[in-house]
């Protein structure tokens, strides 16, 4: 129908428009970021653009539905101030047939957005981070200073690394000096970066290391085939990187923490849901009565769903509720909500008024 593609396409329009501006302020904050971690040798420069894409494929399943929520309201608002919302509504084309035009177009975009949460973004993460341990031995590598000496900000470790050489290095030195004034030569022909518990190390291999206290006669000489010493100068790894489990494992797990975090994702897509059922009634207004008439409302009811989710989040993770009570507890009132909007902007509260007003005025005439 003529109307329902109309309604489609100006939906489409807005919503295409706040998800671009959105996009667009959390690319600019992750891209902030970004260069801030690989500032700090955190982070591979060549893997800024990556760690970019695999970021905004998460800040999709946050956009998408407010993005929904907002570009609808901005749609139906703009037919509210022009009076084109009434005459559709004259037209036999009410509040039933408005939601059964817009659902083709939203319920796509909520799938997606339950696919990504659920999905995409466990997948994104775990190719991240493959793509990470794959770079970072090169990218250590590219740290450390070959062919010259490197010293600690304390000044008790220096080392020297001869060069680099298929991907590991060569002739390596290292002089260190204890607290208790004991001091260590070492030396290895090669070695290479890795990085275990969070810390980066080069391992030396086939070295020797001979020790002990000047002026003492106990020095001893210690010969090993593998020995892992921290470098000076090594910038620490990115701790703020967490394991992403699948929303497989999350299911077949028996914790409570793990049943929490799958309820978010979970929630996601019917967020994206409810709130387009939400917006439909709940822009609904006079005409001309302004295109944003009605917006503090829709802020306020999408700030008030995320915060319920995240309340009933904790309640999972404490034990007090199941998969099943969080789901009904976090959006069973917004569709009661839903439910009450709807009949109100059908007239409800109008003719709830007036049967309470009829059965007042009767009972006066009774008792007159």
């Amino acid at each position: 129908m003529v109307l329902a593609r109309y309604l489609r396409r100006e939906a489409l329009i807005s919503i295409a428009a706040v998800t671009t501006v959105l996009m667009l302020i959390m690319a600019s904050n992750l891209l902030a970021r970004a260069l801030s971690l690989a500032a700090e040798g955190s982070l591979p420069g060549a893997l800024v653009p990556q760690f970019l894409g695999f970021n905004l494929v998460k800040m999709l399943m946050y956009v998408l539905p407010v993005a929904l929520f907002i570009g609808l309201m901005f749609a139906l608002g703009r037919l509210n101030r022009d009076s084109e919302q009434t005459i559709i509504r004259s037209s036999g084309f009410g509040l039933w047939r408005i939601t059964a035009a817009i659902l083709p177009l939203v319920i796509p975009v909520a799938l997606f957005t339950g696919w990504v949460a659920l999905f995409g973004w466990p997948m994104a993460q775990e190719s991240r981070d493959q793509m990470v341990q794959t770079a970072q031995s090169d990218y250590v590598g590219q740290q450390v200073p070959v062919g010259r000496f490197i010293e600690a900000n304390d000044g008790r470790l220096v080392a020297y690394v001869g060069e680099a050489e298929n991907g590991g290095f060569q002739r390596i030195f290292l002089f260190d000096r204890a607290e208790d004034g004991s001091i260590a030569v070492e030396s290895a022909p090669r070695g290479a970066m890795i990085e275990e518990d969070g810390q980066r190390y080069i391992a030396l291999e086939d070295g020797r290391r001979i020790g002990g206290t000047v002026g003492q006669r106990d020095w001893n000489r210690l010969d090993y085939e593998r020995h892992l010493m921290r470098l000076p100068g090594q910038a620490p790894t990115d701790e703020a990187q967490v394991d992403v489990r699948s929303s497989g494992a999350l299911w077949a797990s028996d914790s409570p923490s793990d049943h929490a975090e799958l309820y978010e994702r979970i929630s996601q897509g019917i967020i994206a849901l409810v709130l387009v059922l939400i917006a439909i009634p709940l822009a609904q207004a006079p005409p001309r009565s302004g295109r944003y008439g009605r917006l503090f409302w829709a802020f306020l009811i999408y700030a008030l769903y995320f915060n319920v989710i995240a309340l009933v989040s904790d309640g999972m993770q404490e034990g007090s509720y199941g998969l099943a009570d969080g789901l009904v507890l976090g959006h069973g009132g917004f569709l009661l909500l839903w439910v009450l909007l709807f009949w109100s902007a059908r007239g409800g509260w109008g003719r709830l008024k007036a049967r309470i007003f009829m059965h007042t005025g009767k009972g006066r005439r009774e008792y007159a």
